[in-house]
């Protein structure tokens, strides 16, 4: 069995106009079945779209209101 291949997932809500960014969690997700990071992804019931994987390696999700 192969080891799960693991990246982390940040999870920000963006109010209108991106005056307000806030992280509504972070959770470790795996990765698609060839290695990418998927484009979308569902969190608390709400999609979010990927946004930036930043220079720590997270990769940030955002939902816009």
């Amino acid at each position: 069995m192969d080891p799960a291949d693991l990246y982390t997932a940040q999870f920000d809500v963006v109010s209108a106009g991106g005056a307000r960014r806030f992280t509504v969690g972070t959770e470790w997700r795996d990765r698609e079945g060839d290695g990418a990071i998927p484009t979308e992804a569902w969190f608390h019931g709400e999609e979010f779209r990927l946004d930036v994987e930043d220079d720590d390696g997270i990769t940030i999700y955002v939902r816009r209101l």
